[in-house]
């Protein structure tokens, strides 16, 4: 290896953990030569493939771009991640599924991108948003004075309680557009 030039060497076409990078450490003063394991520049995973990476940042201080593209692109942080700026997902509008896993659940959120569609502990949402559970939790205390949705400032479709009622609003302006359900004891 010692009597070939850099470009002369085979091109390698998938890599594994164990395999080195060479390095040149300070080559603008003293430059040497040492070496760096694929596992530790990339993790410890069973295998490191790429298929395609593009990546290009804008190095201002107010903003940056960084794109990965590949078929997947796995990330793991070892203590979770925090991303301060937002995480936009499938920007490009593909027909590609999302989906997020919690320690029990495989289908935590589902984003069924095809059908324009989000599940809650199901990949097969049947309508636009899907909770696969026996209950949901409106936190908020609804305060409804009149069944004007355009003075209480809501849209068709809102629902709200408060200790009394279930309210839902069926219109947009008018009265009546807010009706309400009588909740009792059973």
């Amino acid at each position: 290896m010692a009597d070939k030039k850099v470009t002369q060497l085979t091109a390698l076409t998938s890599v594994a953990n164990t395999d080195l990078f060479l390095i040149v450490d300070d080559p603008s003063g003293t430059p040497v030569s040492k070496k760096v394991v694929v596992g530790d520049v990339f993790g410890e995973t069973a295998q490191t493939v790429f298929s395609s990476i593009n990546i290009t940042a804008n190095t201002s201080a107010s903003s940056g771009t960084t794109k990965i593209g590949g078929n997947t692109i796995t990330f793991t942080a070892p203590a979770g991640s925090t991303f301060t700026a937002g995480v936009i997902i499938n920007e490009d509008g593909f027909a590609s599924n999302t989906r997020i896993e919690s320690d029990t659940q495989i289908n935590m959120f589902f984003v069924d991108a095809l059908n324009n569609r989000i599940g809650v502990k199901t990949n097969a949402p049947t309508v636009a948003f899907d909770v696969n559970d026996s209950r949901i939790r409106i936190r908020g205390i609804s305060s409804v004075s009149s069944s004007n949705a355009a003075a209480e400032g809501w849209a068709t479709g809102e629902i709200g309680w408060d200790s009394n009622y279930l309210y839902v609003a069926v219109g947009s302006t008018g009265a009546n557009s807010i009706l309400r359900s009588t909740l009792s004891g059973f």
